[in-house]
């Protein structure tokens, strides 16, 4: 999922969503009401999911692929968009269903972020049209359900993160990168001692967890383990 810049784009989705539904069901359609014919079976109003991803023909397929499922109405599948996390929080505060579709690159930080977010579903682009299904009639339902493949690593990941503070975890990012702690407290704007707290903390805690962090090294692996840190960094 990308960074965080339009939060109206759900809006705008989900009017779009209602007016083509309004203009399926409305009798001024130029083509024939299914009702009105003699002899037909009575059609509904095609389901439709609000599919958010700045990529046509996956929005394409993630709409295609959930056309036949009822239980899809009115969830929100929020892919590759500009502001997407924006838009899992935008949605979840309305009440709305989210269901997060990533890409295998993602990885399970990102799994955590969109739950964290309030996304009731996370499925993988690579697991099929069944498993996105699965998730979402799972959320739907009302259970946290994530796809198969990464469901184990992403409930480790959530129980061993929910062990430090959302600053320890920040202090962690840059320091396991090898910036000194005079530049991690210039980024996360506070003191050197305070940083040198917030490390001091973390080894505590993740000591008491059984993980090793007596070194800068352990410490990277610590941020590895927890996905804190970019997938392509040395």
């Amino acid at each position: 999922m990308e960074g965080i810049d339009d939060t109206s784009v759900l809006q705008r989705r989900a009017e779009g969503a209602i007016a083509l539904e309004e203009r399926t069901a409305s009798p001024s359609s130029p083509l024939p009401s299914p009702r009105a014919v003699v002899g037909a079976s009575p059609v509904p109003p095609p389901v439709l999911a609000t599919v958010l991803d700045a990529r046509p023909v996956v929005a394409l397929g993630l709409q295609v692929s959930l056309a036949s499922v009822p239980e899809a109405a009115g969830v929100v599948v929020v892919g590759h968009v500009s502001g997407a996390l924006e838009a899992v929080r935008v949605a979840a505060e309305r009440g709305l269903t989210v269901v997060v579709v990533l890409d295998d690159a993602d990885g399970p930080g990102a799994a955590v972020a969109a739950v964290e977010a309030g996304a009731r579903g996370v499925a993988l682009t690579s697991e099929g049209v069944p498993e996105l299904v699965r998730v979402v009639l799972g959320a739907t339902r009302g259970r946290l359900t994530v796809a198969a493949s990464t469901a184990e690593r992403v409930r480790e990941l959530r129980e061993l993160r929910a062990c430090f503070s959302a600053r320890e975890l920040e202090a962690l990012r840059w320091y396991a990168t090898g910036m000194p702690a005079k530049s991690v407290a210039r980024r996360m704007d506070v003191g050197l001692e305070t940083v040198k707290t917030y490390v001091k903390r973390l080894r505590e805690k993740a000591r008491a967890a059984g993980v090793p962090t007596e070194t800068r090294l352990e410490l990277e692996a610590l941020a590895r383990r927890l996905d804190l840190l970019d997938r392509g960094a040395p």
